[in-house]
């Protein structure tokens, strides 16, 4: 195994499904795409990885479609989860690695489909011992106690969004330019100074943070939309 260390930012897109039993299992979602960066210890990007998923509990649910553009037409001939999930961590080597997602919720559908469909492959163990909520990570590091969407990070970043939003490699490759910048403070700070006017809890009193509670508080109830 080599010593140097890699940086794999993962997005996943998730279809809605009828919930689904086999003892005290139940799963509620199948994994549809998976989109991937990967970056050196120094956090340069220096591969993607973007994959369908064929699920095997009915077809796409109308939302999804209108939230992705995944249809039943672009999953024919996709892979099913094992081997996706074997492909994908053909992929991602050998190599010691970090993970990084916006938010919980790709680890944990990794987690649930894989006990459901009783896919055994190490990257899952592997994922769960390296894996960052980098979602958490921003606004620790912007000082503030709420999450907030990706889309909103990078709208609020004056940054132009890469790609069409709620596509997983598109997200991935966003969350990764995010995280890039955060190595850097100096330039994190001023990138992302828009964020830190409004949000940064030591300045809450003279901010929108607590001119406008309403606002943000319809902030919070929307960040699961996806996530």
């Amino acid at each position: 195994m080599s010593t140097h260390l890699q940086h794999i930012v993962i997005d996943l897109e998730m279809n809605k499904i009828e919930k689904q039993y086999r003892g005290a299992l139940k799963l509620s979602s199948e994994l549809i795409e998976i989109g991937a960066v990967r970056m050196d210890e120094n956090f340069n990007v220096i591969d993607n990885y973007q994959t369908y998923v064929s699920p095997d509990f009915g077809a796409m649910d109308e939302k999804i479609i209108e939230l992705t553009g995944i249809t039943d037409e672009t999953l024919k001939g996709a892979p099913r989860f094992a081997v996706a999930m074997d492909y994908f961590s053909a992929w991602i080597g050998n190599e010691r690695t970090k993970f990084y997602s916006w938010s919980l919720s790709d680890l944990r559908q990794f987690q649930n489909e894989s006990s459901f469909k009783s896919y055994t492959g190490k990257i899952i163990k592997k994922m769960e011992n390296n894996w960052i909520d980098f979602q958490d990570e921003y606004s620790r590091l912007l000082g503030i106690e709420k999450k907030i969407r990706l889309e909103q990070a990078v709208s609020a970043a004056d940054y132009e969004f890469t790609g069409a939003a709620h596509t997983a490699l598109a997200d991935a490759v966003n969350t990764a330019e995010i995280l890039r910048l955060s190595k850097n403070k100096k330039e994190f700070e001023r990138i992302m100074k828009p964020v830190l006017d409004l949000f940064r809890i030591d300045n809450q009193d003279n901010t929108l943070l607590s001119m406008c509670p309403d606002f943000f508080a319809t902030l919070e109830q929307e960040k699961h939309t996806k996530k």
